[in-house]
Formats: structure tokens, C-alpha cells, sequence
């Protein structure tokens, strides 16, 4: 009988691998890193690994002494034209291959995922667990608490994020969204849970329970649980254990009854994080309805009150960046050797002096940060000693996340720059660099989809096609590039990547005024991984770019 799970100490425990260190996607998921953690399926005699193909680069680098590794979800690169992948097309069609009769499932995974298993996997049952343990620790905090709370963190960062927006040129478009009064966190929920007739909503992950109650997400573990019943004076807050946030008025533990003894009606719950085990436990199984989507449209259309923390965050990233690629480019000009730690180094070095020189009122830690030496690896990878010269193509990809001081996430960056060795590869990287700009951010306009978006930048794009193929940068099948580009070109960033609009086909999600994004073109062929990403705002008019220089006059 095979064991199915992604509980980050049982991998680890048995296979000696390390989901958080190795993995990208759980990272980047910060409310849904139940779901996209590596699977393992395992035996008595053998465990096998089943992770995106993202991962890939850096999972195969563990090399032999390792576990055994499958992939899913392939990523997308123009060589798949011509070499297709061996990932299967998703998680649940990989597992079908390696589970050998009877599966049990962890009820410790999200109830997306669990449920999605136990529907495709025939066979299936749930692993026996221990009985739910209820939450002892309850508080009441009144709904202005978020915004009371908020309000010192940012009126300290207004000022260094003015200092930068001056820099580039922005200051006169960004002033007036800077100085607009907050609506307020539960306010905008509100309305969001309205429209989609939601009664209350349970936040199991850390950066919606700070949205909900002010408490700083660092300050929160797993198994802590909000409770919001639309319009409500108070939030309730559940927790196992006691909360290290002084001042928070008690209330009464759950009981048996769970979820039914505070709220009647529909309750929206994070299916894409509260574990099955859990969901069963709070009593959600006749009432509940998946609400990640409604609580993520929330983060995003909220996301401009911490605007001067965006600012920061791409400022600094950026920054960083480019002074990471300088080591490399200086190098190269001069035939010395240098490699992507190298490189590395340099960017957490100028992070940590550009919050120090410039005293910001922040904390950070990284989000991601991947270099894409075009001939070592056009997967997302981790920086290594792999040397630089001779230069193809250098491309960092990184983002930062952002704490104000008292521990509260507050933004995340989300920036690409690259360093090329031929001409063709820098007329192409010019190429994308204006296209970005002038096609796909200025897109980004309230009403627009993330579909219309894509098909801007496919669009502004194809007439280069033939120029690109003959400098060898991308297949010369004719295949339009509306076709053959096999990712999205961009994402909100309500505080973390997934996203309700992202830029790519089929998207029917609308921009909003005040909404934060990343705008990316990544372009992966042969020995070239060249790429370039803004983080912007969108307004009620010309999206106002965070990352550099404006046409403000």
C-alpha cells in the first residue's frame, strides 16, 4: 500500500529532503503552500518525489545520494518544440503512474488537493490520524484594529518611498495615491464578500489572518484561524496556541460544535491551505465553500494602501539586480572569471546596505532569488559556482518580501534584469525591454483582462519574429507567437504571486485602480534565458511603474 503526502516533516523524516530549501512554488504560494509542496509516495521498500518541473534544475543537482524524483507541470521554454519534456501534465496523472493498488491519502494536505486526489486516484482512502485537536486559545479583536495598527508602519515609510519615487520621476503621478485615505481592510472585504454571497470567512494562513485581525504575520505559526462574519464589529481569533501579540481581548474556545456555534449561513474557507483533517475538525463539511480566490481578489484590490512598501521593495530589488549584473559584466568586459555566487553575493550585499544607508523602516527576507545562466540552466535555479565566461546570457530573477518593523508583511517584489554577451542577444533583450513598457504595462488598465494583456504583448512581439529566429533566439517553425509562448507575461502582486489576473491566455479577471503587478517577459531558448520584469501599479489611468524612470516630465 502506497502513503501519499506533502507533509514537509514526514518528506524530510523519510528521504532526507527538504521541501522549503529545494522548491520554489511553496515560496512564492504564501497561501497555498499546502498545495504546491512536493508529494511523496512511498512504500515500505521506496519514496519517490513528485515535484512541478520548475524544480527541476535544482532538484536534480542533489545528484544520486538523493531521493528519486518525478516531475509535473511542465515549464515552459521554446526547446520544448523541438525536445519534449518527460514531466507528466499534472500531479494527479504523475501519481497514477507510480501508485501501485491501494493509496492512502494524508488528510494533513490542503482540501483542494486532497479532494483532488482522492477523486482521480482510484482506490484511495484516508490515512488514519490522530483526532483533530480544536484550537483553546480564542480572541476578539475589533474590526478598526487592522487599520489602527497599520497606520505607524505607514506613515514611516512614506518618506524614503517619496525620496525614491523622485529618483525615477514618479513623484507627481504617485502623490495622490499616497496621500488617499485608506477604505479599510474588512471594508473591502465586505463588499468582495457580498457579491460573492459569503456569510462569514475563515483565513488559515498568516498573511490573511494579519488582514484580518493587525496581527503581524511573522508573528503567527501554523494552526491559527480568523473567523469574519460579514460587517461584523470583532474578528475572532482561534489559535492552539497562545499568540505572542499582547493586548488581545479573550474569548471562548470552539467547541464540539465547531464553526456552527459562531456563525450561521455560508462560510468561505482557504481550500488551497486549511488542511481536509482541519476542515472536517472546524465543522466545514456541509457548510463551507473554497474561498482562496475571494480572500487573494481581496489582498490585490487592497493592495495600493501599502503602496510606499511596494516602492521600497522594487527599489531595493532592483537596485540589487543591477549591481549584482555589474560584477558580471564588468567581469566579462575585462576576460576574468566570475560565477553566479559571485554575482549573488553582490545582490544580498546591496540589499542590506540600501535598507541600512538609506535607514527605511523595513525588514526583509527573500522571497526567490534565481540566476538563469542561459547554458547551465533555463529552469529556475539557485546561484552555484558554475562560471560565467564565456557569457551567453545572465538572468536574475528575484523579489524580496516586506515587514514593516513590527513584523507585518507588507508587499513583495518582483523584478527581472539580465546580462547578455552577443549583440543579437542585447538587441532582443532591448527588444523586450520596450515591449514590456510600452505594450504590456501600459495594457494594464482598469476593465482590461488578463487575456487582453497577453495578446498585447503577443502582438507587439510577432512582428519581430522572423529577426529573432534568424539570431537563433527562438524556433524558426512560424508557429505565431501567441501559440508558441507557453506562460503568462505577468501578475497581480497582492502580496505574494498567484493571483487572480495573470497575464496570460484565457484569463476573463479584471484590473481594478490601486491593484499592484509584475510585468514580465521571460525568454528561455537553447543556451539564452533572457528576461525583464517592472513591478507597476495600475491607476485609473497610465499605470504608474515602481521600478524605473517615468516619462513625468
Amino acid at each position: 500500500m502506497s502513503v501519499v503526502t506533502n507533509d514537509y516533516r514526514t518528506v524530510l523524516e523519510r528521504t532526507g529532503f527538504d521541501s522549503w530549501y529545494h522548491s520554489l512554488p511553496p515560496k512564492l504560494g504564501i497561501d497555498q503552500f499546502r498545495t504546491v509542496l512536493p508529494t511523496m509516495v512511498a512504500d515500505d521498500t521506496r519514496a519517490t518525489i513528485v515535484a512541478k518541473e520548475i524544480d527541476r534544475t535544482n532538484l536534480e543537482a542533489i545528484g544520486a545520494a538523493g531521493p528519486k524524483f518525478v516531475f509535473h507541470t511542465p515549464y515552459f521554454t521554446f526547446d520544448r518544440v523541438e525536445s519534449p519534456t518527460d514531466a507528466a501534465p499534472d500531479l494527479a496523472s504523475a501519481l497514477s503512474g507510480l501508485v501501485d493498488g491501494e493509496a492512502q491519502l494524508d488528510p494533513r494536505m490542503s482540501v483542494s488537493l486532497y479532494d483532488e486526489l482522492a477523486a482521480r486516484l482510484a482506490g484511495s482512502s484516508r490515512m488514519h490520524r490522530p483526532a483533530f485537536v480544536p484550537p483553546l486559545n480564542g480572541y476578539r479583536v475589533p474590526r478598526t484594529a487592522v487599520d489602527e495598527l497599520a497606520r505607524p508602519s505607514r506613515e514611516a515609510a512614506l518618506l524614503p518611498a517619496r525620496r525614491y519615487l523622485e529618483e525615477i520621476g514618479s513623484a507627481k503621478q504617485a502623490e495622490p495615491w499616497l496621500t488617499r485615505p485608506p477604505v479599510g481592510a474588512l471594508a473591502s472585504l465586505d463588499r468582495l464578500m457580498a457579491d460573492a454571497h459569503v456569510d462569514a470567512v475563515v483565513a488559515s494562513t498568516p498573511v490573511n489572518v494579519q488582514g484580518l485581525t493587525g496581527v503581524p504575520a511573522a508573528l503567527l505559526g501554523q494552526d491559527t484561524w480568523a473567523l469574519y462574519e460579514r460587517e461584523s464589529s470583532d474578528v475572532v481569533v482561534m489559535t492552539r496556541r497562545e499568540l505572542p501579540w499582547l493586548g488581545l481581548p479573550e474569548a471562548s474556545p470552539l467547541t464540539d460544535a465547531g464553526l456552527s456555534s459562531l456563525y450561521g449561513g455560508t462560510i468561505g474557507y482557504e481550500e488551497l491551505d486549511l488542511s481536509r483533517e482541519a476542515a472536517d475538525g472546524l465543522g466545514l463539511a456541509d457548510r463551507g465553500r473554497p474561498a482562496s480566490h475571494l480572500l487573494r481578489r481581496w489582498r490585490e484590490v487592497s493592495s495600493w494602501e501599502d503602496l510606499s512598501f511596494y516602492v521600497l521593495g522594487a527599489q531595493v530589488t532592483v537596485r540589487a539586480i543591477e549591481a549584482a549584473l555589474s560584477v558580471v559584466r564588468d567581469a566579462v568586459r575585462h576576460d576574468e572569471v566570475v560565477d553566479e555566487l559571485a554575482a549573488y553575493e553582490r545582490y544580498r550585499a546591496v540589499v542590506a546596505d540600501e535598507i541600512a544607508s538609506r535607514k527605511l523602516p523595513v525588514r526583509v527576507r527573500t522571497y526567490f532569488t534565481h540566476t538563469h545562466a542561459g547554458n547551465r540552466s533555463l529552469i529556475p535555479a539557485r546561484a552555484t559556482g558554475y562560471r560565467l565566461l564565456p557569457l551567453t546570457s545572465l538572468k536574475i530573477d528575484a523579489g524580496l518580501e516586506v515587514y514593516d518593523a513590527s513584523g507585518s508583511l507588507r508587499a513583495v517584489s518582483d523584478v527581472t534584469r539580465s546580462a547578455v554577451g552577443s549583440q543579437a542577444a542585447q538587441d532582443a533583450y532591448e527588444l523586450f525591454d520596450r515591449v514590456l513598457v510600452t505594450d504590456v504595462i501600459e495594457a494594464c488598465r482598469p476593465g482590461r483582462t488578463g487575456d487582453d494583456v497577453f495578446r498585447s504583448g503577443a502582438e507587439a512581439l510577432e512582428p519581430h519574429h522572423g529577426d529573432l529566429a534568424g539570431a537563433g533566439l527562438c524556433p524558426a517553425d512560424g508557429v505565431p507567437f501567441m501559440q508558441a509562448i507557453g506562460r503568462d507575461i505577468g501578475h497581480l502582486l497582492g502580496k505574494q504571486e498567484p493571483a487572480t489576473v495573470v497575464f496570460q491566455r484565457g484569463n476573463t479577471e479584471v484590473f481594478e485602480p490601486g491593484m499592484l503587478a509584475a510585468a514580465e517577459l521571460q525568454w528561455p531558448y537553447h543556451d539564452h534565458c533572457i528576461g525583464v520584469e517592472d513591478v507597476f501599479m495600475t491607476t485609473e489611468g497610465e499605470p504608474l511603474n515602481l521600478t524605473r524612470s517615468s516619462r513625468e516630465g
